[in-house]
């Protein structure tokens, strides 16, 4: 007895992505009828017929949660116009959008990118204390305060007063540190 075909999918996404990981999405889907559907062809044809939705950086581009680039917004009317979505996939780590609170309260899914930045994420937040607690902001000062002179020995006096520079020069010690603003001050 032949099982009865699935009907097919309807996946929303950018071109970007659908160049970039349509084959790939395709090989996952293999059997199961589909369709990838770019947003801009979405918004041309005034779809409603959509099943699932990816939404990816290039598609929230500069927008804000609240300032909406006039393409981003035509993606959202796409979204709320089709009745039968069921699943939104979005880049970000939250969904309080006001859309994604829309479509939730709609009973559509919306799956978030938490975690997908956390070890970047921890690395900037590790560099950002590493550079408060060494003093970057003041070096900062410094470094304008002196800005056009070609002597470094005012930062160099700042840094060293500031901390050991052992962490400033690659792993060198202090004195070798030393000798690399004394190249800066004769150069």
């Amino acid at each position: 007895m032949n099982q009865p075909v699935p009907p097919a999918l309807n996946l929303l996404l950018s071109e970007q992505a659908r160049q970039q990981w349509g084959a790939a999405i395709s090989q996952v889907l293999a059997g199961r009828p589909h369709a990838l559907v770019t947003i801009e062809s979405a918004v041309a044809l005034g779809r409603s017929d959509l099943d699932l939705a990816f939404i990816t950086r290039d598609v929230t581009g500069l927008s804000t949660k609240h300032e909406l680039a006039p393409s981003l917004q035509a993606c959202y009317q796409v979204l709320r116009r089709s009745k039968g979505l069921r699943w939104v996939q979005i880049h970000s780590a939250g969904a309080d959008r006001p859309i994604y609170l829309e479509l939730r309260a709609r009973g559509v899914a919306i799956s978030t990118s938490s975690g997908a930045s956390a070890e970047v994420v921890a690395q900037s937040a590790l560099a950002g204390v590493l550079a408060l607690a060494r003093g970057f902001p003041q070096l900062m000062l410094a470094q304008q305060a002196i800005a056009g002179s070609p002597c470094w020995v005012s930062v160099c006096r700042v840094i060293w007063a500031a901390r050991p520079l052992s962490w400033w020069a690659g792993g060198r010690s202090a004195s070798a540190s030393a000798r690399c603003c004394a190249c800066w001050v004769s150069s």
